[in-house]
Parts: C-alpha cells; structure tokens; sequence
C-alpha cells in the first residue's frame, strides 16, 4: 500500500475508484465499503484508494468535545493495508480544509487532484463546509464531471447498525463482545511493557504492565485476553484498574500471560480483549485474590478451549 500524507500526489494513478471516511475503528461496515471500492477499481483496471483525515474533522471543529479514537492512525493505516487498499491519503484536517465548499471539494479534490473515475461512499456520507454536500448533491457532480458514485447502504449485525460511535459507546462501557461483533476482530490496544510493583510473581500469578497511548482503553475490570509479541500470540486474562486490596491508586493495565516465563520489559506487545469475565473488586485478603485470579484463568483458559474445539 502506498500512503501520502497529502493530496498533491507524487504520480498520477491509473482510473482511481476512491472512499472517502474517517475510517475510525476500520470495523465491519467500513470493510464492506472497502471491498467495493476494490471491486470497483478491478473492474476498470483501476486504483483502489481510501482519503481520510487526520486529526478528526471534530478534534478541530469541536476541541470541547470529547472523541476517544478507537483506532490511533498507525493502527488504521495497519488495518486499511490489511483490507487490500491499494493507496492510502490521509489529508491533514485543518480550518482551512473545512471551509472548502461542497462545489470545490469535488472540483478541486476529487477532480483536479486526483482525477477519480468513481466513488464508493456509506449512506449517510457529507462532505464541504458544514457538512452541505450529501449524496444528492454529489451525484450530481458526478453526472457532470463523469465519474460514477456508489452508495452502500447501513450494514447490520443483528438488526443493529454498525457505526464507530455505537463502536466507541460499547467499548467504553465495557461491552466487549457486542463492539467486537461490529468491529469484526478482537478488539486491542498496544504499547510497551514496564516495570510493575511485582505483587503478581509474588502469589503465583506474574503480570505484565502495559503502557499505551491509545486514547479508549476498556473501563476496569478483568478481560479474557491475548497478547502478541512479534508472530507469537498468547493466551492471558487482563486486570485493568487500581489494585484496590492493594489500596492502588493509578490505573494500571496486568495482564497475566498463560505458560510463559519469557522477559519482556521494554517490549513493545499488541493486547486482544475478547470477554469482560468480572468487575474489579476489593478482596479482604491476597488468599481471597488469587483463588479468584485461579478461578478467572479456568474461565479463560475453557473460553480459548471452546473456540479451538
């Protein structure tokens, strides 16, 4: 995949078939725009390209308004690749790119600069200042300057419509497993590994720490996990929270990695959350805490059992 960080391309592409979105989270509904974006692009011995925006239009339109990303940008770029995309742009969202109007968008984005031949875009897509161009409006343009557009309608899971807020809500209440049906995978977040307080090794039950940037990361609780280390992906449960039998105060994210007895400070690692198993809670003793920790790694450890059966 190539990626430009601009909209003034280097080359020009052969009958480009663009998508245009913020792509935040890569889930289920945007891999279905995805394949038809290269479905469209094969069909004409063209150019599968994906334009989306960093930092979200709202970081800049609304700064008093708070949006987590499901997917920091290295992460969407990784998942875009994965799709299949032939050509990445990820246009720099600043004030001025907001005022352009939905006429000059189209001329001088979608026309001048990248000379598309088609354009694949959710139902409810909008695009110019404001948001005033909708897909009425772009359809119109297109007739004129002749390129096609193709307009995919909600995908649903379950009678629920996949969307990134509904995404971001789930994760941010803890519901693991309904986020990761519309993601479509395991939902993760990565970072390093650092130095803890230990108490794990301590009682049978040795953790790893993880330091990561990603702005969601799942409410406290304990996770069945995996974590990833290069090409070899482990079973693990994860605690997030503040270790309240050990009167913590700073949030922390453990996770416990099933037989495995490697070093790992300093290590970057991908961690996969599939179940929330419980809330965290407060033991009167370290013994009531690690029968539970014995009886949560029965629970993961059947959970992966059941998968592979």
């Amino acid at each position: 995949m190539q990626v430009f960080e601009s909209l003034d391309l280097p080359v020009k592409f052969p009958n480009p078939v663009l998508t245009i979105g913020n792509y935040d989270g890569v889930h289920v509904g945007h891999r279905t725009i995805i394949e038809i974006t290269k479905g469209k692009a094969r069909e004409m011995g063209g150019t599968s390209m994906l334009m989306t925006f960093h930092p979200h239009p709202l970081h800049v339109l609304r700064p008093d308004k708070e949006l987590p990303s499901i997917t920091p940008l290295e992460e969407k770029k990784r998942l875009i690749e994965e799709a299949g995309v032939e050509v990445l742009l990820i246009v720099p969202f600043t004030e001025e790119f907001s005022h352009f109007t939905p006429e000059d968008y189209v001329k001088d984005i979608l026309v001048r600069r990248l000379d598309i031949k088609g354009l694949v875009v959710g139902y409810d897509f909008r695009f110019g200042r404001g948001g005033r161009g909708d897909i009425e409006g772009m359809k119109k343009y297109a007739e004129a300057y002749g390129f096609f557009v193709e307009v995919v309608s909600a995908v649903t899971i379950g009678g629920e419509k996949v969307g990134s807020n509904k995404i971001r809500r789930l994760l941010q209440s803890g519901d693991i497993d309904r986020a990761n049906l519309l993601l479509g995978r395991p939902y993760m977040v990565s970072g390093k590994v650092i130095r803890g307080e230990g108490r794990g090794r301590a009682f049978g039950f040795p953790t790893i720490n993880l330091k990561t940037d990603f702005d969601l990361v799942p409410p406290n609780g304990v996770y069945i996990s995996q974590v990833v280390i290069g090409n070899q992906t482990l079973q693990s449960a994860t605690n997030i929270g503040c270790n309240p039998t050990f009167g913590g105060q700073e949030r922390t994210i453990e996770t416990f990695i099933f037989d495995y007895g490697g070093e790992l400070y300093g290590k970057d690692v991908r961690l996969f959350f599939h179940v929330k198993l419980r809330e965290e809670v407060r033991f009167e003793s370290v013994s009531e805490l690690r029968q539970q920790i014995e009886r949560d790694v029965i629970a993961a450890r059947e959970y992966f059992a059941r998968r592979t059966a």
